[in-house]
């Protein structure tokens, strides 16, 4: 069978503006606020593939408001968004915090806006985990948009009024995205039964793979709501 993967330069050449959904950058992005590791965070362990975790926005946006949130949820009407592209370890030994980094360039930060619309979210993802699989931000955020734009996002409103089930979301998720098949995905809810995540497996050289028993996800036979995108 054909393995899912993407042809980065490609990709990145020919559409690099080719989101999820339409975006308008705003005139001026705050500061990144660095951040450090927690007190025992710390683990350099050895990669030993990824994890390319697809936020749903509307959800996010349902249970987070005001100034900190603005540029995600305070006008713009996200769909899926990067939450980050995070290296794999063997079992839950997954490495952080790897070392110590400075703060996202503004111009990565713009480039990266359309997937990721939070500097402070960026800022966390590249200190965390990208700290771990790249020498710079460019690099690491490039990597992650570039998949992220590969992606296909299914009709989401249409899913939403179904009430379909964990594996016929994941069915749905599948048809929109030529390669895939279930056992790479995994799909996260909260409380209440809604939406989350969706989280793609990839081994060391970005392609879509079977993900390892540690990557959690709901069953496939429980029941999913999905909150709409205000339109």
């Amino acid at each position: 069978m054909m393995r899912w993967a993407f042809g980065f330069l490609i990709a990145f050449l020919m559409a690099p503006t080719a989101w999820a959904q339409s975006c308008a950058i705003p005139a001026t992005l705050p500061e990144p606020r660095r951040e450090t590791a927690p007190a025992g965070e710390a683990r350099i362990t050895q990669v030993t593939g990824h994890i390319l975790a697809l936020s749903w926005s509307p959800q996010f946006c349902k249970t987070h408001s005001g100034p900190r949130f603005a540029s995600q949820c305070g006008g713009q009407s996200f769909g899926f968004i990067l939450h980050g592209l995070w290296p794999d370890g063997a079992g839950s030994a997954n490495p952080q915090w790897c070392k110590s980094v400075g703060t996202v360039p503004a111009d990565v930060a713009r480039k990266s806006f359309c997937a990721t619309p939070s500097v402070d979210l960026q800022q966390h993802e590249w200190a965390k985990h990208g700290s771990c699989v790249a020498e710079d931000a460019a690099t690491y955020f490039r990597n992650g948009t570039t998949l992220f734009a590969a992606i296909k996002q299914p009709d989401m409103d249409r899913l939403s009024r179904a009430r379909p089930s964990v594996g016929e979301f994941t069915t749905a998720f599948i048809a929109a995205n030529r390669g895939l098949r279930a056992d790479m995905i995994r799909v996260t809810i909260g409380r209440g039964g809604w939406l989350e995540e969706v989280r793609l497996c990839l081994d060391k050289s970005y392609h879509a793979v079977r993900c390892p028993r540690d990557i959690g996800g709901a069953n496939p036979r429980t029941a999913l709501k999905i909150w709409r995108a205000v339109k």
